[in-house]
């Protein structure tokens, strides 16, 4: 479903907006330009139809850049910090923490399982870079913390920002891999609220245009939350896999296969190292504890 917000943006919905899928945004100029690919086969059809010259991946993240292949002979950009995890497969795998947390054959197996490999990209981009697409001009603004390298793309001119998976979901901010880093998530959540955008455009719930400084700051505080119950957990030593058991981030009613169960503790690691950083927890013999 293609969907006008005015006379050159326009979002591109499926049916799920979830993963494995993204809303991205198709840009009428004298280029055609998609904004993330993550939509169902059958857009990426039509889109190809159309003619694109353009995909601009907010993330290397399988559901932003899922049809960059399917598009038809397209450039594809993204920031130089996301750019070599879209070249390479093994070195997505190495970002989502497979290796780090001794599960290549699970990594393989997600690999696999989404049709991920090696995948090219032909332009590196910089914060700050400002893109003349004809009829707009997005500025690139780098907000790590999801991923090293996501960026945000603002039309300064009408208030309107493209904000990733800066998403402002009720889930709150995903995390759950080796390369997310809480400080800096944080930190871009309060750079896109100081931006005062008129408009966001989400990469997971599309249209957002009310009560914006409200929703950024309840959004950054899903992770500190987190952080207090975490907290709450550690009036006694627990192990890593203890804590990720607790389900703190998807909950008793997902299935708890053994990807739910990584994810978990990957995302407990991340504030159990946030919390060492800022020295409220220390670690004995892999058992964490608060001070």
């Amino acid at each position: 479903m293609i969907i006008p917000v005015n006379r050159y943006l326009h979002l591109v919905q499926s049916k799920q907006v979830s993963f494995p899928y993204c809303v991205c945004v198709l840009i009428e100029g004298p280029e055609r330009v998609l904004i993330d690919s993550g939509c169902s086969p059958e857009i990426a059809a039509e889109l190809r139809g159309k003619g694109l010259d353009i995909v601009i991946n907010t993330h290397f993240h399988w559901d932003h850049t899922r049809e960059n292949e399917n598009l038809g002979p397209v450039q594809v950009w993204c920031h130089s910090l996301d750019a070599p995890a879209i070249r390479s497969a093994d070195n997505f795998m190495g970002r989502y923490g497979f290796k780090d947390f001794g599960a290549e054959d699970m990594g393989q197996m997600f690999l696999k399982y989404h049709g991920i490999s090696d995948r090219p990209v032909h332009r590196e981009l910089k914060d700050g870079e400002v893109l003349d697409l004809g009829k707009v001009s997005l500025r690139v603004i780098h907000t790590p913390g999801h991923t090293p390298g996501h960026s945000v793309l603002f039309d300064e001119y009408n208030g309107i920002l493209l904000s990733g998976d800066i998403d402002l979901t009720a889930w709150g901010p995903w995390y759950l891999h080796i390369c997310s880093d809480l400080d800096d998530y944080i930190s871009s959540i309060e750079k896109c609220m100081d931006l005062k955008p008129r408009l966001v455009i989400s990469g997971h719930k599309g249209i957002v245009e009310h009560n914006l400084e409200v929703r950024f700051l309840a959004y950054r505080d899903c992770i500190l939350r987190k952080e207090e119950q975490i907290l709450a957990n550690l009036d006694q030593p627990r192990s890593l896999k203890e804590l990720g058991a607790l389900r703190m981030f998807y909950g008793a009613q997902n299935q708890y296969d053994d990807y739910i169960q990584f994810w978990e503790q990957q995302g407990v690691y991340l504030h159990l190292q946030r919390l060492k950083k800022h020295g409220l927890i220390k670690e004995e013999e892999k058992l964490y504890f608060r001070i």
